[in-house]
């Protein structure tokens, strides 16, 4: 069986023991099905944690911690994931499966074509990454930006990345033709809402630095462009590093 995991707050680990909270016991009772003496793995975004699961004084579900690591997994390319506002539900897709693809930062933005502006909701795409986190076994989270403009996302570039943005176009290479010719070790994606980038638009990304590519010829959506492009992405670079054994 594989190991069962949790991820876990800075808050709830004090003198050798995971106090797990209220929405961590549910988890772990609920959905992991544990009893005090089974082991599981926490995680808290720096290190991991075995720990053997106990019943407090108030009939509260603990965690002894039997030994702690600093884990050095890494995923084999950094990647940087801007994406058109859209639905909270196909928003909430690209977290939980671009988090446990290894997206290193969320970045969704208003575009001219985006059809909603998203309240605030940090803490449910938070709830979504953690839990995401821990199925995965990934050991740290990801950034989770508020919604930005263009131009806000644009200051913030790194230069050192391999920029890129989405387009249907036949006369553009593909994203695998692009990773091969930069080999990056750091991405930047680009993907336009439902409707897709105005012109004024991919001329700004253009003059910003940011090549277009494809995806493919058939128009997908947005929750669907950023898992192809991200899973294509992390193949691709594990491919290169076997290939350099």
């Amino acid at each position: 069986m594989r190991d069962r995991r949790i991820f876990v707050t800075h808050g709830e680990i004090c003198d050798g023991k995971i106090l797990f909270s209220e929405a961590n016991s549910h988890y772990l009772k609920r959905v992991l099905h544990v009893r005090s003496g089974d082991s599981v793995i926490a995680l808290d975004g720096t290190r991991l944690y075995d720990v053997v699961l106990g019943i407090d004084c108030r009939n509260a579900l603990i965690g002894n911690i039997r030994s702690s690591t600093q884990d050095a997994f890494a995923f084999p390319v950094k990647v940087d994931l801007a994406f058109g506002c859209i639905r909270p539900g196909p928003t909430e897709e690209i977290i939980r499966h671009c988090t446990e693809l290894g997206v290193d930062s969320f970045f969704p933005l208003l575009f001219e074509r985006s059809n909603r502006r998203p309240d605030s909701a940090r803490t449910r795409w938070l709830k979504i990454a953690s839990s995401a986190c821990a199925q995965s076994g990934r050991p740290t989270m990801p950034a989770l930006n508020e919604p930005m403009d263009l131009e806000q996302f644009l200051g913030g570039v790194s230069k050192d990345s391999c920029l890129v943005y989405f387009a249907l176009d036949r006369e553009i290479p593909p994203l695998g033709t692009v990773l091969d010719s930069r080999n990056p070790k750091r991405a930047t994606f680009v993907i336009g809402p439902e409707g897709g980038l105005t012109h004024q638009e991919e001329s700004r990304l253009t003059t910003a630095g940011f090549v277009a590519t494809s995806l493919g010829p058939t128009t997908l959506r947005t929750e669907t462009a950023a898992i192809v492009a991200v899973g294509i992405t992390m193949g691709w670079r594990l491919a290169h590093i076997q290939d350099s054994v």
